[in-house]
């Protein structure tokens, strides 16, 4: 035996002339033997029949408060209304740039950033039916929610109307313009392609 076989044998290697393993993908081969286990429906338990939503121990999410003072965010919005400022990528006036100078007014910890769904870490999402003042409204592209294409936009609900429509603060509306505006009678109309998506601080 050469130096160079002893090595080979040594880490465990296969001479050269040895037979090349047969691999085994069959079903049979990759799955543990296994004891047939019969389930049953125990119809005893309390919450037998129930209807799911009742099953689940879920919290409703409308419970959940908003970590910031409302009034201090709405009314630094309400005081910017007709006023306009620079937009372009990170300026005071686009509508994302805007909604968080609000919340951080009312001393919302509105710190994520980089994309339209980042930018939500640490809030909690919920329904439109949910809504509340405070929530900030961000129109996301279902394709693509992180990116940032045309047709993203941010705006913060300062009301809720018994019939449905909410009364928001938006800036850069139209686009380009840094302009805040206050619309009394507004329900979402997200592009096509795109939804409303609803988060609370």
């Amino acid at each position: 035996m050469s130096l160079v076989s002893t090595v080979i044998f040594a880490f465990g290697a296969a001479p050269a002339m040895a037979e090349a393993p047969v691999e085994d993908f069959s079903l049979a081969a990759v799955q543990p033997a296994t004891t047939t286990v019969s389930q049953s429906l125990d119809t005893g338990d309390a919450l037998a029949g129930a209807p799911i939503e009742s099953v689940l121990s879920v919290d409703e999410v409308a419970h959940v408060p908003h970590h910031f003072d409302v009034d201090a965010a709405i009314s630094l919005a309400e005081s910017e209304v007709g006023t306009s400022r620079a937009t372009g990528w990170n300026q005071p006036g686009e509508c994302i740039m805007s909604a968080q100078r609000w919340i951080r007014a009312g001393g919302g910890n509105w710190g994520g950033g980089g994309d339209p769904v980042s930018n939500y870490d640490g809030a909690t999402r919920v329904t439109l039916a949910q809504a509340e003042p405070g929530d900030v409204v961000q129109y996301e592209y279902v394709a693509s929610p992180t990116s940032w294409v045309t047709g993203v936009h941010t705006v913060l609900i300062t009301e809720v109307h018994d019939d449905g429509t909410f009364t928001i603060i938006e800036s850069n509306n139209p686009g380009g313009s840094g302009l805040v505006s206050k619309d009394e009678n507004w329900t979402p109309a997200p592009p096509a392609g795109f939804q409303a998506a609803v988060w609370r601080f």
